[in-house]
Formats: C-alpha cells, sequence, structure tokens
C-alpha cells in the first residue's frame, strides 16, 4: 500500500513539474516575444563567433555558409565588447534558396559555420554516446526540443 501512494506521488510531481515547464515556457517566449525577438524586418539573421574575422574569411566561409554565399549578403563586424566578431546574412532579393524554409537554412548554416570555425566540427545531441535512453514524457519533450533547436531559438 505505501509503495502505491509512492508512486502515485511521483507521478503527482512529475505531472506538475510538466506543467511548471509548460506554463514557463510559453511565459518567456511571451517575452521574447514582446522584446524584439522577433524576425528582423529586413530579414538579418546573426550571429556572434569567438576568434578572429580575418580568419573566418581567409579561404572562403566554413562550408555550411560557403553553400548558400551566392545567394545571400553578407556582412561581418565587431563584437561588441572586443569579444569577436558577427556575422550577419540574409538571403539576397534576387536569388532563391533550393529549400522549402530559406529562412531555417540560413539559421542553421550561420549555427554550424559557427561551430565549425569555433571548434571544428558540428556539434550534435545525437546520437548519445551512452546509447539510447527509454522512451519518457519529460525524455519526449527534451527530444522534441532538440530536434527542433537546429532551425529554431536562439543562434
Amino acid at each position: 500500500m505505501i509503495m502505491a501512494g509512492k508512486a502515485a506521488a511521483a507521478v503527482g510531481v512529475g505531472v506538475a513539474g510538466l506543467a511548471v515547464g509548460l506554463v514557463a515556457r510559453s511565459l518567456v517566449k511571451k517575452e521574447r516575444d514582446s522584446d524584439g525577438d522577433g524576425p528582423h524586418p529586413e530579414g538579418w539573421k546573426a550571429v556572434s563567433v569567438l576568434g578572429d574575422a580575418e580568419d573566418f574569411q581567409r579561404d572562403g566561409y566554413p562550408a555550411p555558409l560557403a553553400r548558400l554565399a551566392e545567394a545571400l549578403e553578407i556582412r561581418i563586424v565587431p563584437a561588441p565588447g572586443d569579444k569577436g566578431f558577427e556575422v550577419h546574412a540574409r538571403v539576397r532579393e534576387d536569388a532563391e534558396l533550393q529549400d522549402d524554409d530559406p529562412n531555417r537554412a540560413l539559421r542553421e548554416a550561420l549555427r554550424d559555420a559557427k561551430q565549425i570555425f569555433e571548434t571544428g566540427e558540428i556539434l550534435r545531441a545525437t546520437p548519445r554516446p551512452h546509447g539510447e535512453r527509454p522512451r519518457t514524457l519529460l525524455g519526449s519533450a527534451v527530444d522534441e526540443a532538440e530536434d527542433d533547436a537546429k532551425g529554431e531559438g536562439v543562434l
């Protein structure tokens, strides 16, 4: 009887945690929407990169950005506080990307170019080196966030 009570309590705590997480996520999204985190009116996307801008451009851009470079306007400016540089890019009006969602393709290219420049590789959350884990309610939310993170969210 005591075990059933503990199991029910654990389920209740899990459901409460999920509810709090969902409410917090909606509040954060609402706050972000209100403080300028929406799409740039001119279509620019930007990423801050730690390093020297001359090294970033020396032999052409890193491969993910180089693949799209002909269809993009790209500008590189120093980051605030001498903390590297910023890469700003947008799809040119006269160009088309061979992608269903050009904004997502641009975001992925900027993110991947940053990672290649800073670490030498594109970092991945999956496959996990420790193997597969069982599907759980909260784990499913994490899996979904990892899947969506590549083309959405903060660069």
